[in-house]
């Protein structure tokens, strides 16, 4: 098996450990999350570090990683090292590692430093007044980040953290290895948030100040936002029908 390893230069200290990876991952540090994708949370040489392992790799996706396109991995270290370079809080990528047997991508691994931000999720839980002081800094954020040319395919409260620096709030991204960069119209930027899983409420007010910070019309923004919204939970409906019919399909009913 052929093993690529990309070591941020300024990690170059933790190379022995990087290198171990891929034979010791299971065992090493706390696992925080275990899907299709597992991550693991662990300490090396004083640098608390996040290990995220790219396990799940459909047949025909595992040819062209390991041949083709960038895997998952290579592109969440490379759009993080991007985003730092243009200003941007982020996570410091430290490694990636590619694992490939007989032309086929048997596993990555995408190495970053650990972050204390709180997930963006937390806002639902959070008073009112707090609450919107956080949308009103989110809505500048994402303007921001538009006005760079970056796009967060998977741009949710799950992939979005926060945190108080002083009177402001400060963000940062996660799952970065589905981004698009270029300029895009004001209808795409608002079809960007249509992942934000947050109540009606809560979504207007942020529309209201992304439109504010842009210049755009609030109404439009709120319009635009709430109509992919809804084109995306009819796709995940329609999806989630399919996937029921294909269940009967293939696995028996015992009686």
């Amino acid at each position: 098996m052929h093993i690529h390893i990309e070591l941020a230069p300024q990690y170059e200290f933790l190379r022995q450990y990087i290198e171990e990876i891929p034979t010791k991952f299971s065992s090493l540090g706390v696992t925080i999350h275990q899907a299709r994708n597992i991550i693991h949370v662990d300490k090396a040489k004083n640098v608390r570090l996040v290990i995220k392992s790219y396990q799940g790799i459909y047949l025909f996706n595992r040819f062209v990683y390991a041949n083709i396109l960038p895997s998952k991995a290579k592109r969440a270290f490379e759009y993080a090292r991007l985003l730092i370079n243009k200003g941007f809080r982020i996570p410091e990528p430290v490694a990636y590692i590619e694992c490939v047997n007989n032309l086929m991508m048997k596993e990555s691994y995408f190495i970053s430093t650990y972050t204390d931000y709180r997930p963006l999720k937390e806002i639902l839980d959070m008073p009112g007044d707090e609450a919107r002081k956080v949308l009103s800094s989110l809505a500048k954020y994402t303007y921001q980040l538009h006005q760079h040319n970056i796009f967060h395919q998977d741009y949710s409260i799950g992939n979005i953290l926060f945190k108080q620096d002083g009177d402001a709030y400060v963000f940062t991204l996660i799952d970065n290895n589905r981004m698009t960069f270029g300029a895009h119209s004001f209808d795409y930027r608002m079809k960007n948030l249509r992942r934000l899983d947050l109540p009606l409420t809560m979504l207007a007010y942020l529309c209201q100040h992304y439109a504010q910070v842009s210049g755009e019309n609030e109404l439009f923004a709120l319009s635009a936002l709430l109509n992919y919204r809804k084109q995306r939970s009819m796709r995940m409906y329609r999806k989630q029908r399919m996937k029921q019919v294909f269940k009967r399909l293939l696995i028996p009913a015992y009686r």
